[in-house]
């Protein structure tokens, strides 16, 4: 990771010194800004491990240990690492946006980041049950690089990686979580580690009007997405946390740039932020079962056939 860390910075400072030279006017890093962004990002960092994380996942001290978690939520685990990487670097690169670095120096340096922020986390779990696991923080750093492949890969310009929670199904919670007396932060049970029971999905959400030809946008309506998803089956939980059966589903979207349509960059970097969320749309389970969803991820009615 030392060596990646190094080879990623020298790659920054010879494109950001090209940058530099090309457009010196547009791109220049401000002190004062910079130092506001620091020193926020340490205080963050320093509130999250205080109040969320020590007392969530760090409650248990163990000697140091690395842990291969291939069965745990069937690498559902994977995506959610990959989701916090995305949110988080997207707040990173709109920070470092405003400190005055270039596009590309900002969605790198916020994937810099992200990866020696994964590889302190998981420092963190060597010392504890969980143990350290390297495909979770390559999933997070991973992560951190989506808003670089936005800007610069144009196929990734039709395409939203999207989130979604509901606690539809509580055996998670049964297992080590409220109902024995802890927390959203407390316990055994952190919400954002439910992974069981079809609360979590993860979505692809695909721009469909972006994809039409120009002639046939003008009879489609832009705001109009589609996305696909995943997640574990309700049935199939399992609290030793072996392999479980995926579900997969087929759901309507919003763009919500397309909605909004923002102009000023808080409200872009607000619009970003939120494309982010899937919400409450009908929705199909195409496997194992077919299921109907009127709103999903809200189980309270569905419709099997």
């Amino acid at each position: 990771m030392n060596k990646l860390f190094i080879s990623l910075l020298l790659i920054f400072s010879f494109s950001y010194s090209q940058t530099d030279e090309q457009d010196s006017t547009e791109y220049k890093i401000k002190p004062v800004r910079l130092a506001i962004i620091g020193g926020s990002i340490a205080t963050s960092y320093t509130a999250i491990y205080l109040i969320y994380l020590k007392e969530g996942w760090w409650a248990e001290a163990t000697p140091f240990s690395f842990k291969n978690d291939s069965k745990y939520a069937s690498n559902l685990d994977k995506f959610g690492h990959f989701y916090t990487g995305v949110i988080f670097g997207e707040l990173f690169t709109m920070s470092y946006d405003w400190v005055g670095m270039s596009p590309f120096a900002s969605t790198l340096w916020a994937g810099i980041t992200l990866g020696f922020t994964q590889v302190l986390i998981e420092f963190k779990d060597g010392f504890s049950p969980y143990g350290y696991s390297v495909w979770d923080a390559v999933a997070g750093t991973l992560g951190g690089f989506y808003a670089m492949g936005k800007r610069f890969v144009p196929a990734m310009q039709y395409i939203d990686y999207k989130f979604a929670y509901w606690r539809n199904n509580r055996d998670y919670w049964k297992v080590g979580g409220e109902d024995k007396g802890g927390s959203l932060t407390g316990g055994n049970g952190v919400w954002v580690d439910d992974y069981y029971g079809g609360n979590q999905t993860h979505w692809l959400s695909f721009k469909v009007s972006k994809m039409l030809p120009a002639g046939a946008r003008d009879y489609y309506p832009e705001w109009l997405a589609f996305a696909f998803g995943w997640g574990i089956d309700a049935k199939r939980f399992d609290p030793k946390y072996e392999r479980s059966r995926y579900e997969f589903y087929f759901s309507p979207d919003y763009d919500l740039e397309a909605i909004f349509r923002p102009q000023k960059t808080w409200s872009k970097n607000l619009v970003t932020v939120f494309n982010h969320v899937k919400f409450p749309a009908p929705a199909v389970r195409i496997y194992p079962k077919a299921k109907f969803f009127p709103l999903h991820p809200w189980y309270g009615f569905s419709v099997p056939f």
